[in-house]
């Protein structure tokens, strides 16, 4: 709400300053200008924060969330942690869990208050049984580490579990590693298998990979090649180089179900080019059973892609590598 209404203070004292309209040719016009603009922002943030100290006053939790970000970013005042970790602790203490958080952060690291893991777990605590989703990754780490509480692998995987079951994508991937290992939980190839497909289809290239896996080696499901091929697919169309490896296997007729050994020279190829270990060795062994013709093919085939890979990578960095079709 608050922020609405600094986004309108804003608009109207620029539009006061005359922002919007065509600007002068001169230096010095220009130079005018931006002071207005610069004034007119300086005192629509005065008001903003006055407005936000009022209800801070009347024991609002969150508009002294808001005044505790402004003293920690220096908007439109000098920095200042110290003011910003007591607004967060104000807060916290009136049950914000969002203040609880930050200030755990700012007690983890030392910054505006004395360094004090110990504490920054227990503010992380109250924050995670509230359903705060960043303070149960943060807590999870730390009882993974041992900082700040005893390491705890159980505690750690609870906390791992209670993310992903809110939809984090990188706690689901976490928390599917620990069930396939037995960290924190019993060894669990199904769970293990369950938690990596939730990841996998939210894009998560390395899961899609591990679903893949499961289905090739029967982990948690009934072995089906077909399956171990498509979700290797989709991890290897990623650019994903070790599903590129295993795909290239898969079609060399060592392990899949249907051999095509220009499709599995092909990916072998790619992920070699990658730099994935073992990948040209299995190329040296398929190009003494194909022929001249067939290699080049192939190599055409793995360098198309290639080139269509990195044009979708530089158009939309990061996404081709991590996320699936």
């Amino acid at each position: 709400m608050f922020r609405l209404a600094q986004a309108g203070l804003l608009i109207v004292a620029l539009v006061a300053a005359g922002c919007g309209g065509p600007g002068g040719s001169s230096l010095e016009a220009e130079t005018a200008a931006r002071f207005a603009r610069e004034r007119a922002i300086a005192e629509a943030q005065r008001v903003h924060r006055e407005a936000l100290v009022t209800r801070a006053e009347r024991g609002d939790a969150e508009s002294m969330r808001y005044l505790a970000e402004i003293y920690a970013s220096g908007q439109g005042v000098e920095v200042d942690h110290s003011a910003a970790a007591s607004l967060y602790t104000k807060s916290a203490d009136l049950g914000d869990h969002e203040s609880a958080y930050r200030l755990a952060l700012m007690y983890d690291y030392g910054v505006g208050v004395e360094e004090n893991p110990a504490h920054a777990a227990a503010l992380l605590a109250l924050a995670a049984e509230g359903g705060h989703l960043k303070a149960q990754q943060h807590l999870a780490r730390m009882y993974d580490e041992g900082r700040g509480v005893p390491k705890d692998e159980a505690a750690a995987s609870r906390w791992y579990l209670a993310a992903a079951e809110q939809g984090d994508i990188s706690s689901r991937s976490t928390i599917a590693v620990r069930y396939g290992a037995g960290i924190g939980v019993p060894v669990d190839a199904a769970e293990a298998l369950r938690w990596h497909r939730e990841a996998a289809n939210e894009g998560s290239a390395m899961d899609q990979y591990q679903v893949g896996f499961a289905y090739e080696q029967g982990l948690g499901v009934a072995r089906d090649p077909f399956e171990a091929e498509r979700w290797y697919r989709r991890a290897a169309e990623s650019g994903l180089a070790n599903a590129q490896y295993a795909l290239g296997i898969h079609f060399s007729g060592v392990q899949g179900p249907r051999r095509d050994v220009i499709e599995a020279y092909k990916w072998l190829y790619i992920s070699a080019e990658s730099g994935y270990g073992g990948a040209r060795r299995a190329l040296q062994g398929l190009e003494r059973e194909m022929g001249v013709r067939d290699v080049e093919d192939a190599r055409a085939l793995a360098r198309d892609w290639m080139e269509r890979h990195r044009a979708l990578e530089e158009a939309e960095p990061g996404t081709a590598s991590t996320v699936g079709p």
